[in-house]
């Protein structure tokens, strides 16, 4: 993830740089959330095939490939190309590593677990602007693509290093058959994985929205990416509160509030009009999705079948990564037509929406004590 930090904001900058316009910009970051959805199905098959540990290192050399792709490309085009490949790389990751996860971490523990987990997540993200703002600061915007890079093969090296048989999952006995069980588990992807999505696409917005917003402020790059990346100790610092109520309270009180209080903010976006209130919304943004830390990962690992976890993950994940991937092209469409306020205005109230499915069915489908 601190990849990734590095290169969300720097992405929009990059394309305005080669003369497009604030909704191209947005949609070429967008491209990144793209390659982790077209890549969900076939990680399923991937890690199928070659089992969780592997899988992973493998997704760390995809990701490295499309940040030097990224790179050396020098237009808008290979730049979509390359940030799809880190997308790419990031759901094979992913997908291993939850399908890991939800056989190893028993239920009583899981949000706790899972959330320091996100925690882990939050550090990156705030730590790799932070350095990418420095590189940029020193060496300029390429060394920040060639930092990803680096941490993505050094992902792959530290995966290597661990003892293959401590990361030995049970073999699913649907291999492969991630349509078929996607069926089968039908009731629940339509509403909790659904509402996953919205809550997915809402969280994920805001780094899009933030460096657009700063760029419509006239905020530069390095600034841009020091505020989002210290912005981004709120959230790291409180991670671990999320699992803890998950845990003890259930995850009706992350997933409900986290999406009221993003509709709020996101209806306020508007008033956004220098770099002080930039880093206002950057760090209330920042608070409140420290409020749901690991909660798709919780709810993925609660309602996955013991017998075809990573093929229920793969269309659970589809539906998530989803929510991410589209969300930049609903925001990039109304900002076309309307503008940058009323875009976020819309995106606030698609969050109140996720915050009304997760009241309806929560109690219904995710009680993880039903699951195992």
């Amino acid at each position: 993830m601190m990849a990734e930090g590095a290169l969300l904001p720097i992405i929009p900058a990059t394309a305005e740089n080669f003369g497009v316009g604030l909704a191209t910009a947005g949609a070429v970051a967008g491209a990144l959330m793209l390659g982790a959805l077209l890549a969900e199905i076939p990680s399923a098959i991937v890690n199928g095939i070659f089992g969780e540990r592997r899988a992973m290192m493998i997704a760390g050399a995809i990701g490295a490939l499309g940040a030097t792709i990224a790179l050396v490309g020098q237009n808008v085009l290979f730049l979509a190309a390359g940030a799809a490949m880190v997308g790419a790389g990031h759901s094979l990751f992913g997908l291993a590593r939850h399908t890991f996860m939800a056989e190893k971490i028993p239920w009583m523990i899981r949000a706790r677990a899972m959330s320091i987990l996100g925690g882990m997540f939050r550090g990156g993200l705030a730590l790799g602007p932070v350095l990418g703002s420095f590189l940029i600061t020193g060496f300029g915007t390429n060394s920040v693509y060639l930092l990803a890079a680096g941490l993505m093969l050094l992902v792959s090296l530290l995966i290597f290093s661990v003892d293959a048989e401590s990361m030995i999952c049970t073999p699913s006995e649907n291999r492969g058959r991630s349509w078929m069980i996607a069926k089968r588990e039908k009731n629940k992807l339509r509403t909790l994985g659904v509402a996953s999505a919205v809550i997915a696409g809402i969280r994920n917005i805001r780094m899009i929205a933030l460096p657009l917003f700063a760029i419509n402020l006239g905020i530069d790059p390095a600034t841009t990416s020091l505020i989002i990346g210290l912005t981004g100790i709120i959230d790291f610092s409180l991670f671990y509160l999320s699992g803890v109520v998950m845990d003890k309270y259930g995850r009706f009180w992350t997933s409900v509030p986290t999406m009221l209080a993003f509709g709020v903010l996101y209806m306020l976006f508007f008033i956004m009009d220098d770099v002080f209130t930039f880093a206002l919304f950057a760090a209330l943004t920042a608070l409140v999705n420290a409020l749901s830390s690991g909660i798709n990962m919780v709810l993925g690992a609660d309602l996955a079948p013991i017998d075809a976890r990573s093929e229920f993950l793969a269309g659970f994940r589809l539906l998530t990564t989803s929510g991410n991937a589209f969300s930049p092209y609903v925001l990039s469409g109304v900002t076309l037509l309307f503008g940058l306020g009323p875009a976020m205005a819309v995106m606030g109230g698609i969050s109140f929406y996720g915050a009304y499915m997760f009241w309806r069915f929560l109690p219904k489908y995710g009680n993880p004590n039903t699951q195992e």
